[in-house]
C-alpha cells in the first residue's frame, strides 16, 4: 500500500542513520526514497500562454483574445489544449489556425479536434510554445534559496553514490525545464526526484560536502 507524503517523512526520520561520511540508506528504505537522476542536455524548452476563449457559432473552433506580452511567439500551427471551464478533467486537443494583430495584442482562433461543443460556451485554453533549444534540466532539480539556485549532481566515479552541492545561472523557464547558463556542462547528471531529500541531509553537514548514498538507493535516468 502507496505510503502518504507525511508518513513517508516520518518513516525517513526513523529509519535512517546519519555518519560522519555521509547518509547510508538501507535496502527497504530504497524503494521509498527513489533518487532519479536526469542529463544536463540541449533540448526543446516550452512554455504555455494560457487564455480564455469561446465556443464559435459552428461549435468547431475556439477564440480568443490576448494582450501584448502574451502575445509573443504565437504562430499558426502550435498544438492547443482546451478545456470547459466547469470540467478541467476533459481536455480537447487542436491547433492555432490563425493569429490576428490588433490594437494592443492579437485574436488568436485555434481548432477543437472533437465535436459535440456548445456555441458560446467558455474554454480555458492553453496554446503550446516551443521556445527553442537549451542546455536545461528539470525544473524539480533547482533548489532556489536566499537568492541563490542549487542543484546536486552526481560525483565521479558514476555510481558513487556521492552527491555535492553546485550552483547555477538559468534562463529561460518552461513548464517542464529551465535553461541553465553556468554551472553545468552538457551530461552532468543532476538529481531531479529526491533533490530536496538530498539538500536537507547536506544541510546537516559541517562543513559542506558532498552527500553519499549508499548505492542500495535505487536510482533511475531519464
Amino acid at each position: 500500500m502507496a505510503l502518504l507524503p507525511a508518513q513517508g517523512a516520518d518513516l525517513r526520520e526513523r529509519m535512517r542513520t546519519v555518519q560522519p561520511g555521509g547518509v547510508k540508506v538501507t535496502g527497504s528504505q530504497a524503494g521509498m526514497l527513489t533518487l532519479t537522476m536526469t542529463e544536463a542536455a540541449v533540448r526543446p524548452i516550452q512554455t504555455w500562454v494560457r487564455t480564455a476563449g469561446i465556443v464559435d457559432p459552428d461549435g468547431t473552433t475556439l477564440t480568443a483574445r490576448l494582450g501584448a506580452l502574451d502575445a509573443e511567439g504565437l504562430r499558426v500551427g502550435q498544438r492547443t489544449r482546451s478545456f470547459a471551464a466547469n470540467s478541467r478533467t476533459l481536455m480537447h486537443q487542436g491547433k492555432v489556425l490563425r493569429v490576428v494583430p490588433q490594437a494592443g495584442g492579437i485574436l488568436v482562433q485555434a481548432s477543437l479536434a472533437d465535436r459535440g461543443h456548445t456555441p458560446g460556451a467558455r474554454y480555458l485554453m492553453e496554446i503550446i510554445v516551443e521556445r527553442g533549444l537549451y542546455l536545461s534540466i528539470p525544473n524539480v532539480s533547482i533548489i532556489e534559496e536566499g537568492g541563490e539556485q542549487v542543484v546536486y549532481i552526481e560525483m565521479q566515479p558514476a555510481g558513487s553514490g556521492l552527491y555535492a552541492p553546485r550552483p547555477i545561472r538559468t534562463g529561460l523557464k518552461g513548464e517542464l525545464y529551465t535553461e541553465v547558463r553556468h554551472g553545468l556542462f552538457e551530461g552532468n547528471q543532476v538529481v531531479s526526484i529526491g533533490s530536496f531529500f538530498v539538500d536537507a541531509e547536506e544541510k546537516l553537514k559541517s562543513p559542506r560536502q558532498g552527500i553519499c548514498l549508499a548505492p542500495s538507493a535505487s536510482l533511475l535516468r531519464h
